[in-house]
């Protein structure tokens, strides 16, 4: 009896065994790398656009009300309040980083996005420190 079902079961076994074939997939084709390139690459610039900044809170949650004006002359330079200075603008990967150099507060890095460029409205943007990445002040500003 042991013997019988050892065969039935060896049978059973064997025959529910199917291979299926396998289908090579196509190759995908290339996509391109995308990497932070300047803005100038892009259609979103700052370029010939003057900002005020209406707002500035510092890491001591002091406000400060300001109306200080950043006027974008190139895609690397600017005035503030008349004194000129270098910027840079960059695209990350969730949306542009702003490098402000020579301000009140610094050499300044922050996050924006492109529908604050586009919309001309930079509210309660986090800027860093450029050289010690620490919290430095958050700036509401206008384009004009």
């Amino acid at each position: 009896m042991k013997n019988l079902f050892l065969l039935v079961s060896s049978l059973l076994l064997i025959t529910s065994c199917v291979k299926e074939d396998i289908k090579p997939q196509q190759p995908l084709s290339p996509q391109p790398i995308v990497t932070g390139n300047p803005i100038g690459d892009t259609n979103i610039n700052m370029k010939n656009t003057t900002w005020v900044i209406t707002k500035v809170l510092n890491t001591s949650f002091n406000q400060e009300f300001r109306s200080d004006t950043l006027v974008f002359l190139t895609n690397n330079t600017y005035t503030f309040n008349g004194s000129l200075s270098f910027y840079h603008l960059y695209q990350n990967n969730l949306g542009f980083t702003l490098t402000l150099n020579d301000t009140p507060w610094g050499y300044l890095s922050g996050t924006v996005y492109d529908y604050n460029l586009t919309q001309g409205l930079i509210e309660n943007c986090q800027f860093k420190d450029y050289f010690t990445n620490q919290n430095s002040v958050k700036i509401w500003m206008v384009r004009q």
